[in-house]
């Protein structure tokens, strides 16, 4: 016992040394970061402000924040020799940036900062590091826009979908309609299906929420991915519900109401139904969610 305690006193003498050095490399690399992806942080804020598809990217930042705190003994912990292939991503991160902006194609550069973030933990920490902070670091690709081709066919495919299932289960309800593509008609007047009914921004929102439950809850791997998947189906099945009581209220209480108030309504509903659902999901599939042990 006495002979390891000046070993001891002395090992954290070191660290204590050296602990101003290494937030000083991390000012440092996050300055250059920074200084080096400005622009693309701008466009990305500007993307969340103005694009309601990707409004909830104000909240991914604090989120990743809070689980790289919570994982930071862990990381600690398992820091070791930096890997040479964390350089090899940070090149080709950096090389697809310059691309990127040479081709003014956005989307690509905030993919590149998030390999960026990978390349720079391999790099300094290791992969033993870096597989306990690999969720934080890839769910900040939920907050990057996707391809507008890609967004648009889901969009599509969304709306012939809610058109139809919302449409049929208004009918089962007794409500007379006839739909014509996405136009429902009903006695009070017609109902178009737009883009921002489709149901996409709740699917995207739901998507990250489900991730996010997924990681943070306690069982088996198949488990947890079921319980991410299912954010998918539950986020349609709740626009399907959306589209059919607009219809219902439509037909009581005409066009107006069901397009005013309520349909803004019915958005927080849309998304409430399906967070209750992911509850539901968990709970039948027995999951528990992670404690305080893992911090």
């Amino acid at each position: 016992m006495t002979t390891n305690l000046p070993l001891k006193a002395g090992g954290s003498g070191s660290e204590r040394k050296r602990a101003p050095r290494n937030i000083a490399a991390i000012v440092a690399v996050a300055a250059l970061v920074v200084l080096v992806y400005h622009e693309t942080l701008v466009v990305l804020w500007r993307t969340w402000a103005t694009n309601p598809n990707y409004s909830h990217g104000y909240l991914i930042p604090p989120v990743v924040a809070f689980l790289l705190w919570r994982d930071r003994r862990r990381y600690l912990t398992a820091r070791g020799r930096g890997s040479p292939f964390g350089l090899v991503l940070i090149g080709l991160a950096l090389l697809g940036h310059i691309v990127s902006i040479r081709a003014g194609v956005f989307m690509t550069q905030g993919y590149s900062l998030v390999l960026l973030l990978f390349g720079l933990s391999l790099f300094f920490h290791g992969g033993r590091a870096t597989r306990t902070v690999w969720f934080p670091l890839g769910y900040l690709v939920l907050m990057l826009p996707m391809p507008p081709y890609m967004m648009n066919v889901i969009a599509f495919r969304l709306k012939v979908f809610a058109a139809r299932a919302g449409s049929g289960i208004a009918v089962k309800l007794g409500i007379p309609l006839a739909r014509s593509g996405m136009t429902i008609h009903i006695p009070a007047g017609s109902l178009r299906i737009a883009d921002p009914c489709s149901g996409l921004r709740s699917l995207i929102a739901l998507v990250a929420l489900g991730a996010l439950f997924a990681y943070l809850t306690r069982g088996k791997t198949w488990k947890r991915v079921v319980l991410f998947a299912s954010a998918v189906p539950l986020a349609v099945l709740a626009n399907v519900i959306r589209i059919a009581v607009v219809c219902v209220v439509a037909n009581i209480w005409g066009i107006d109401a069901a397009l005013g108030f309520f349909h803004d309504l019915s958005g927080l509903l849309l998304f409430m139904i399906a967070f209750v659902g992911l509850v539901t999901v968990r709970k039948l599939l027995r999951c528990e969610t992670e404690g305080e042990e893992t911090a």
